[in-house]
């Protein structure tokens, strides 16, 4: 777990000395924002439920935390390491719940309002949850993750 943690600030300062620009994370929304930025954070959220995605660019891999806090479910808290394809967001989220780590694939769509979550059959394969086929996805458009400044 301190490896991942580990990456996560080696990443983050790497991305602060890094001038290389990813134009697949700007969106009308993002006019507001710096663009030179490599860090974009995301939220959606509800009255019960909340979603955190802070992405940090590292030359085209994309590394960050996850935050997941819905209603009737356990907090999972984690880090994302992954990379765009086209307009997804395809990562691995290493996450804690319940005292135990675990692994799965990740997979958002972006668009002009922000990140929308995909969800499909899914897989195990050497001790990871990954999804059958990243192509037919569906994606979750009434829980949007719309971009918010990074704290």
């Amino acid at each position: 777990m301190k490896i991942i943690y580990i990456v996560v600030i080696l990443s983050a300062v790497v991305s602060c000395n890094s001038t290389e620009k990813d134009s697949a994370f700007e969106s009308p929304q993002q006019s507001e924002l710096d663009k030179t930025s490599l860090v974009h954070c995301y939220r959606y959220a509800n009255e019960n439920d909340t979603v955190i995605l802070k992405l940090i660019h590292v030359g085209k891999s994309i590394t960050g935390g996850l935050v997941y806090k819905l209603k009737e479910k356990d907090k999972n808290e984690g880090t994302i390491q992954g990379f765009m394809r086209d307009s997804l967001l395809i990562a691995d989220y290493t996450f804690i719940s319940e005292g135990i780590q675990s692994i799965r694939q990740s997979v958002f769509k972006l668009e002009d309002n922000g990140f929308m979550e995909g969800y499909g059959d899914i897989i195990e394969h050497n001790g990871r949850v990954q999804f059958k086929s990243i192509d037919s996805l569906s994606f979750n458009t009434s829980m949007i993750l719309t971009v918010i400044p990074c704290r």
